[in-house]
């Protein structure tokens, strides 16, 4: 299915500003509730609907967990496979809305987030699942934490963070989370749309609101965090990326040149590459003070992308169209999958298979061969 005739069948949602300017649409789709019932049940409530085509439904993130392989999609699909991607199984699953992002510390502990802000957890490898949170919880605890901290640390920041706060809540329910990073089985990050980002040390038991930590006062989208290399990064809206400072507890902006949205990150031996639309992708080589704009054959939205060693670096896009670099980032070729879709997500192994999400569900496949070559940085 090509990426016009997808969104033509599955058309996707715009994080919409308050102010009404209109977000990027992104990749995260809007479907019609799972059941007939007249009287509404938000599907954070409603268990995933078991069904033998759940590797073939949009799939939208992917993570290992040791030897098995997790992916999650729309309506609370989540399925796993055992043997690199020859059959797959559905997992049992407490929410049918759609789950966009996973990730696994360890092949038991992981966690999925989505739409609703929803938060949910595995502890047997990604079989069975329960709900720890969702949106309208977490708004209400933002609300009580930072209206304590008005009191207690008196400052501009910290009313302008509560304000916020009280503002989201009114319609706590809806603010998705767009991704979702546990560095172990106890601490971890989710974050997501309007400079929403929550840490928990306990496993998800309890959930600390990060908000007045990242110095995003015009409350940019987070599309992704990741623990690369050692850093924790995160890239959103307007081009901008920020890294963890573990000894302040806070983030530190690295703004790229680019003026559009960044939907992920990677690291390389000592470079880090962002990217996200219209094949806009960037490296730096001094930990995010300066960035180069890397030229790629492509101009489909960057999606995802693995590092395989410091050197080799694979990028997929909306388009289909996979990106490798053999030099740490400095240029890009384009190689083709045998069964390409619209890619969501990549996740590698070591026996050399990728296993892929997108449009089409799930796929596997090996190491693609070269088609062209691509130029480097500018």
């Amino acid at each position: 299915m090509s990426v016009s005739s997808f969104l033509r069948h599955f058309p996707c949602i715009g994080l919409v500003r308050r102010s009404g300017g209109v977000g990027f649409c992104a990749i995260f789709l809007l479907f019609g509730s799972p059941t007939a019932a007249n009287a509404f049940q938000s599907p954070a409530d409603l268990p995933a609907i078991t069904s033998a085509l759940s590797a073939k439904v949009p799939l939208l993130g992917v993570a290992r967990a040791g030897e098995r392989v997790i992916a999650v999609g729309i309506r609370g699909h989540i399925v796993y496979s055992d043997d690199e991607g020859k059959n797959w199984k559905q997992a049992s699953v407490p929410v049918s809305t759609d789950l966009v992002a996973v990730s696994f510390p360890d092949a038991k502990h992981g966690w999925a987030v989505g739409h609703g802000g929803v938060v949910i957890h595995t502890s047997d490898g990604g079989v069975n699942w329960v709900k720890q949170v969702d949106g309208k919880q977490l708004a209400a605890l933002a609300v009580s934490y930072y209206e304590k901290k008005v009191v207690d640390q008196p400052s501009a920041e910290m009313t302008r963070v509560f304000e916020q706060a009280k503002a989201l809540a009114t319609d706590g329910s809806t603010q998705a989370f767009l991704d979702v990073n546990f560095e172990s089985e106890t601490s971890g990050f989710v974050v997501g749309a309007f400079n929403r980002i929550f840490r928990t040390e306990d496993g998800g038991k309890t959930w600390m609101p990060w908000m007045d930590r990242t110095g995003n006062v015009r409350e940019l989208h987070f599309y992704s965090i990741r623990n690369s290399g050692g850093r924790i990064l995160l890239t959103g809206e307007q081009g901008m990326v920020w890294e963890l400072d573990a000894t302040n507890k806070g983030f530190e902006a690295k703004p790229t040149p680019y003026k559009g949205t960044l939907f992920g990150s990677v690291v390389a031996g000592r470079n880090i590459l962002v990217f996200g639309m219209r094949g806009s992708l960037f490296r730096s080589s001094d930990g995010g003070n300066t960035w180069g704009k890397v030229t790629v054959p492509s101009q489909a939205g960057i999606t995802g992308g693995i590092v395989l060693d410091a050197q080799r670096v694979l990028l997929v896009s909306q388009a289909g169209v996979a990106l490798f670099s053999r030099d740490g980032g400095l240029s890009f070729e384009v190689v083709k999958f045998s069964q390409p879709m619209s890619y969501f997500g990549i996740a590698g192994s070591h026996s050399g298979m990728m296993t892929l999400v997108g449009s089409d569900g799930v796929k596997v496949e090996g190491l693609p061969q070269s088609s062209n070559a691509g130029r480097g940085v500018n």
